[in-house]
């Protein structure tokens, strides 16, 4: 046992992801363990790169700083691929197989210039940051916030967004509810950049959405060092995406100690600024409901401040579904306020669904807030929903049936 893993237990930060997000915190092995993945020497030229390891013998074991389990040396230029494209269809594999490996963190502390930091590093199979034109997709996604100690307690709380950070005085920091020890990081839709606060928040290049909506459980607290357990040391890369925008866009990350942040944590605090805060586009007026064994979708979206939307986003989720993370599916809009979308998504009649519905307007789409429906199992009261764009269609609903009402009555 460490000196200070009583410190990292206790301080643990909770974590409130957004509502759209479909990938989360988890232990790195499912990037070793991810059948489909390989172990190689950087590409050279049009050359691919030689396979080191790949299908069961490429594991978190089998990584080190200077040596591979085989006996082949370690170059910082190394790095584990995924051959295939298909990340969602794995990412939910491995989630569905291998519950021993959702829902992790990893605890680090390090002493520099005299003071003690606690770092909380967390791994993502995938980062999805869709928001800006499909830039910043990347293979593999390694995040961190620390909290610099004071005696027993913190007084600084650090958490790092993109390629800077934000700051807080420990008392400004919102703490997870009945624990005033533990830190709240809200994770960012896609990106997974960690937030002290949910909201819309304005990045170097871009802009995050963090609402904070799609709580999460107690992560798996795994502590490490500098060499324990050796994987940790591994100088490649998780991932083979490169970079492809210069200066907006970030290729696929190398693990935690070889950030400069693992050993030198003031370097992080150094990169510390404000970001702006916006207020969100509100959320569309939608009625989700099952149609067919089908998901269908009634939106009007006349009341929606900012340019008209041109996509629909519904992100499906089904507490039933253990291990199995939520999916979102996108619907272009070409100039419709209003109207119907019977999808292909599926809905089991056996189970509950909770669907998030958003729109994006502009150039780079800028997300709006979302609206939450709650969709029982089939036979039983149909769409509970949440928000004031919910209220009002349904309050547009009845307006609408006794206008109906109305005119049949006249009629007869």
């Amino acid at each position: 046992m460490g000196e200070h893993d009583d410190l990292l237990k206790r301080h643990q930060p909770g974590m409130k992801y957004d509502s759209m997000e479909q990938y989360f915190a988890d232990s790195a092995e499912e990037w070793t363990a991810n059948p489909q993945n390989e172990l190689r020497r950087a590409d050279t030229g049009d050359a691919r790169g030689e396979v080191l390891a790949t299908g069961a013998q490429l594991a978190l074991a089998f990584l080190g700083a200077k040596k591979y389990a085989s006996g082949a040396d370690v170059h910082d230029t190394d790095l584990i691929g995924n051959p295939r494209r298909n990340y969602r269809e794995q990412y939910v594999a491995l989630r569905r197989d291998r519950p021993d490996l959702r829902n992790r963190m990893y605890g680090h502390a390090v002493e520099e210039g005299g003071r003690l930091w606690l770092q909380y590093w967390f791994y993502y199979f995938y980062n999805d940051y869709n928001l800006a034109l499909g830039i910043g997709l990347h293979e593999g996604d390694w995040e961190m916030v620390q909290l610099r100690m004071h005696d027993d307690q913190p007084d600084v709380a650090v958490y790092a967004q993109h390629r800077r950070a934000e700051q807080r005085p420990w008392a400004q920091v919102q703490k997870v509810p009945g624990d005033v020890n533990r830190p709240m990081v809200y994770v960012a839709r896609g990106s997974h950049a960690s937030y002290f606060q949910p909201g819309f928040h304005q990045t170097e290049a871009w802009y995050d959405l963090a609402d904070g909506k799609r709580n999460a459980p107690r992560l798996t607290l795994e502590i490490i060092d500098d060499d324990t357990p050796p994987w940790v040391g591994w100088p490649g890369v998780w991932g083979d995406t490169p970079a492809r925008v210069g200066g907006i866009d970030q290729p696929s990350p190398r693990g935690p100690a070889a950030h400069g942040s693992w050993r030198d944590p003031n370097s992080l605090l150094a990169t510390a600024w404000q970001p702006e805060r916006k207020a969100a586009v509100s959320a569309p007026v939608v009625t989700i409901a099952r149609d067919a064994g089908r998901l269908r979708i009634d939106f009007d979206l006349s009341r929606q401040s900012g340019p008209p939307p041109s996509s629909l986003q519904v992100t499906v989720n089904s507490r039933d579904e253990v291990g199995v993370p939520p999916r979102t599916y996108t619907f272009g809009l070409i100039e419709t306020a209003h109207g119907t979308l019977t999808t292909r998504i599926p809905l089991d009649p056996a189970k509950h669904y909770d669907v998030y519905a958003s729109t994006t307007a502009g150039t780079p789409p800028i997300p709006s807030e979302s609206v939450l429906t709650e969709v029982p199992p089939a036979g039983a009261k149909q769409g509970l929903q949440v928000g004031i764009g919910a209220r009002v269609l349904q309050q547009t609903s009845r307006a609408v049936a006794w206008m109906r009402g109305e005119v049949a009555r006249r009629r007869r």
